[in-house]
């Protein structure tokens, strides 16, 4: 008899606890460091609108924020929207996304599937996820330094399946 390798039982383990979703991103929520004046806002705004999956964005500068409408249909890119503010010459204080969740039993670690990306949950606690749901993004592109050195000792790596890009996220 022949013996299977963790890292082959891990994969087919791993690929059968994931899940594909089929839905995209409705909106999100940006926070922006550096934002001092109109001008500032306006700069970040012009080039999260350049994005092709954007259909609107509303920011507000007393607040340092803005909220991003996208595309129905379009496939939206999250690490564009962060390129986007650091290209304008700022930095990003969070980002959180709206998706569609259809009664998603979920739990730390838990990880899906949506087109070409999967994400994986950090710190989240056992639920299900039914309606629109905000995910916040962890990751270097997503918040300052020292607040991505704290969320990094939680995360629980999630092997890619089929080389997707892994987003770790958190509700």
């Amino acid at each position: 008899m022949k013996k299977i390798s963790y890292t082959i039982l891990f994969s087919i383990l791993f690929f059968l606890l994931s899940e594909n979703i089929s839905a995209q991103f409705k909106w999100a929520e940006i926070g922006v460091d550096g934002l001092t004046c109109s001008a500032c806002t306006r700069a970040v705004e012009m080039n999260i609108r350049k994005l092709d999956f954007v259909d609107s964005v509303a920011m507000n500068l007393e607040n340092k924020e803005g909220k991003i409408i996208f595309k129905a249909g379009k496939k939206v890119n999250i690490e564009k929207i962060a390129q986007a503010v650091f290209d304008a010459g700022f930095s990003v204080r969070y980002l959180k996304a709206a998706f569609m969740f259809d009664n998603l039993s979920i739990s730390n670690g838990f990880n899906w599937t949506n087109d070409t990306e999967q994400y994986c949950f950090v710190k989240a606690e056992n639920k299900i996820l039914n309606g629109e749901t905000m995910l916040t993004f962890i990751g270097e592109k997503f918040m300052p330094s020292k607040q991505y050195r704290t969320w990094k000792k939680k995360i629980i790596e999630c092997c890619s399946v089929n080389k997707k890009k892994v987003y770790y996220i958190t509700i």
